[in-house]
C-alpha cells in the first residue's frame, strides 16, 4: 500500500523539481539576455522579471538580489562556453596539448563573443569557480596530464584556480582593447605546471580551429543582442 502511494508523490515531486529548474533557467536566461541590451548598470529586477514574463515573486523564490541572478546567468554561459571547448577536444593528443587546447580555445571563444567577454570581465571570480566547472564538464581534464608526468603533482584545484585567474586577466585585458599574445600566457600557464621551455612554446603555439556555438545558442543569442545595442 505504501509503495503504491509513493510512486505518484515521487512522480510529482520530479515534475516540480523539473519545474522550477526550467523557471530558474528561464530567469537566468532574461538576465543574459537583459544584460546584453542594458549592460550590466542598467539591469534591474523588473526588466528580467518582464523578460521571463513570471512575478517578482517568483523572482524572490529564486534569487535575492539582481546580483544574484546576474552571477547565476554567468555560470549558465560559462557552463555552455566550457561545454562547447570540450566537445572540440580531440582526447587521443597528448594530455597537455589538450590543456593548451582547451585555454586558448576557451578564450578565442571568448574574445569572438563580446557579451561573454564583458560579463566576465565585469563579474570575475564570485560564487562558482572554474575549478567546479571543469570538474562537472571534463573531469580528468587536467589530472590525466599529471598521470602522465607531463605536469608537476600540483592539487588539481589548484591548477584550475591559477588557469581562471590567468584567464579572467586576459580576458579583462581584452576587453579593455590592449593586444594579447594568448599564445604567450597559454606557455607561462605550461611552464609553471612542469613543461620544459621549449615543449610549453611549441605546444602553445599549435593551431587552433576555434569552435564556434551553434545557431540557436544562448551564447550566440545572447552576443547578437549585445551586438546589436553596442
Amino acid at each position: 500500500m505504501t509503495k503504491g502511494c509513493s510512486a505518484p508523490l515521487d512522480h510529482r515531486t520530479r515534475i516540480g523539481q523539473a519545474r522550477r529548474e526550467k523557471t530558474r533557467e528561464r530567469l537566468c536566461e532574461a538576465a543574459i539576455m537583459v544584460f546584453a541590451e542594458r549592460g550590466l548598470n542598467g539591469t534591474v529586477i523588473d526588466h528580467v522579471v518582464r523578460q521571463a514574463g513570471v512575478s517578482r515573486g517568483t523572482f524572490y523564490n529564486y534569487f535575492d538580489t539582481i546580483e544574484d541572478v546576474l552571477d547565476a546567468a554567468r555560470v549558465m554561459l560559462k557552463r555552455e562556453l566550457v561545454l562547447l571547448v570540450k566537445d572540440s577536444v580531440d582526447f587521443d593528443r597528448p594530455p597537455a596539448e589538450r590543456v593548451a587546447f582547451g585555454l586558448r580555445a576557451f578564450i578565442e571563444v571568448a574574445r569572438q563573443n563580446k557579451l561573454f567577454l564583458e560579463f566576465s570581465a565585469r563579474l570575475g571570480h564570485q560564487s562558482y569557480s572554474f575549478s567546479n566547472l571543469l570538474k562537472e564538464t571534463a573531469p580528468g581534464f587536467v589530472s590525466s596530464a599529471i598521470e602522465a608526468g607531463e605536469f608537476r603533482p600540483i592539487p588539481e584545484g589548484l591548477i584550475f584556480d591559477l588557469m581562471e585567474s590567468g584567464a579572467i586577466s586576459v580576458l579583462r585585458r581584452l576587453m579593455d582593447g590592449e593586444a594579447v599574445d594568448v599564445a604567450a600566457f597559454v606557455a607561462a600557464m605550461l611552464r609553471v605546471l612542469g613543461l620544459s621551455y621549449e615543449a610549453s612554446v611549441a605546444i602553445a603555439a599549435l593551431p587552433v580551429e576555434v569552435p564556434q556555438p551553434a545557431e540557436d545558442s544562448l551564447l550566440l543569442r545572447a552576443n547578437a543582442t549585445w551586438s546589436a545595442s553596442h
